[in-house]
């Protein structure tokens, strides 16, 4: 790893007590800013960077720009907020179930702070049955189908499709959910009629989120279904490990594979403990397909640059994505689902 993502990486870790903070000070004093910052934004984890750095209070050169952003971060957040209360309340009044998935939610569970990560878009967990419905809503509400195309019955879409991507006229993107993975053998018990956790986020706003025991399990299949490839996903499943009692730790990585998460908890585990440092639970199951979804996330963590710009950027995620779940039934069910997807896209 190189020495600005180390230490990037030190400064997204959970809890840092003073004597960590007072040795990730020498090092940022001494620090190449603008490459810190790049990284910063690559891995989308501008907020949390400089948050610790405040606390520490040495800025090196070229990093004072990310104060900026983390400062926009906060303003966009509260954009963010609004908005999810004006879907909730619309959502909640037409009696359709919905979750809030990642977001500012997570930011509260994670970090005490619905506003120290960048949000791009508003993810929205429905039953695959509301879709038409949901899409009406979204329509009166302002939002326009993007993908697929305005034409496409997004009730056809979701059939083969876990989500449609959304646009507000003022510029907000919201991808609207009918399941929470590609693959529907992968967490099919995660819907949007699980009993929902109410997370205060800003001003008063509260908005139903994941329960406290699929969260983890919905985490590591989010980041492995990507290979962890931004820290930001790391640091945020690493934020909730952290305040996690190791007991529950174990008991969540035993069931996992029974809601349909397979390897991807232990996997996810052992991933955050090589690279944030957080605790292992006693004698975790991980084969070596586990192994090898650790191998394949380190790398893409690693990599400065974005998959898409570089040749066969992706091929880590599609191999992630095939290793998810033990056994070669799901391994071809999911590379078919993979190429059917590559065709049709």
């Amino acid at each position: 790893m190189e020495p600005m993502l180390a230490l990037l990486v030190d400064c997204c870790r959970p809890r840092l007590s003073d004597a960590e903070l007072a040795k990730i000070g020498e090092r940022l004093a001494v620090a190449d800013g603008a490459r810190f910052a790049l990284l910063a934004r690559r891995h989308r984890v501008e907020g949390l960077a400089w948050r610790t750095v405040q606390r520490i209070g040495v800025v090196p050169l070229g990093l004072g720009k990310l104060g900026e952003d983390a400062r926009h971060i906060a303003a966009d957040g509260l954009v963010m907020a609004v908005e999810s209360a004006r879907v909730h309340r619309t959502f909640a009044a037409a009696s359709i179930p919905h979750l809030f998935l990642k977001g500012q939610t997570l930011g509260v569970l994670a970090w005490d702070n619905p506003m120290l990560k960048r949000q791009l878009d508003i993810d929205l967990l429905v039953p695959g049955s509301a879709i038409g419905r949901s899409a009406a809503l979204l329509a009166g509400l302002g939002y326009v189908q993007q993908v697929p195309e305005p034409s496409v019955d997004p009730s056809d879409w979701h059939r083969s499709r876990k989500e449609s991507m959304w646009r507000s006229d003022d510029g907000i993107l919201l991808d609207l959910h009918s399941r929470v993975a590609d693959h529907s053998a992968i967490l099919p018990t995660v819907t949007a009629t699980v009993p929902a956790r109410m997370v205060k986020v800003a001003g008063g706003v509260e908005l139903p989120t994941l329960p406290e025991r699929l969260l983890l399990p919905y985490l590591a299949v989010h980041g492995f279904s990507s290979a962890w490839f931004r820290l930001k996903w790391l640091a945020d499943f690493a934020a909730l490990v952290s305040r996690t009692a190791p007991a529950e730790l174990a008991r969540a990585a035993e069931q996992a594979p029974r809601l349909g998460a397979g390897r991807t908890l232990a996997a996810a585990l052992v991933l955050s403990n090589r690279v944030m440092g957080t605790p292992l639970p006693a004698e975790l199951e991980h084969d070596s397909g586990s192994r090898t979804l650790v191998k394949l996330a380190l790398a893409a963590l690693n990599d400065p640059r974005e998959p898409t710009e570089r040749a066969f950027g992706t091929l880590g995620i599609h191999r992630s994505q095939l290793l998810m779940v033990p056994g070669s039934h799901f391994f071809m069910s999911e590379a078919v689902r993979q190429l059917g997807a590559l065709l049709t896209h």
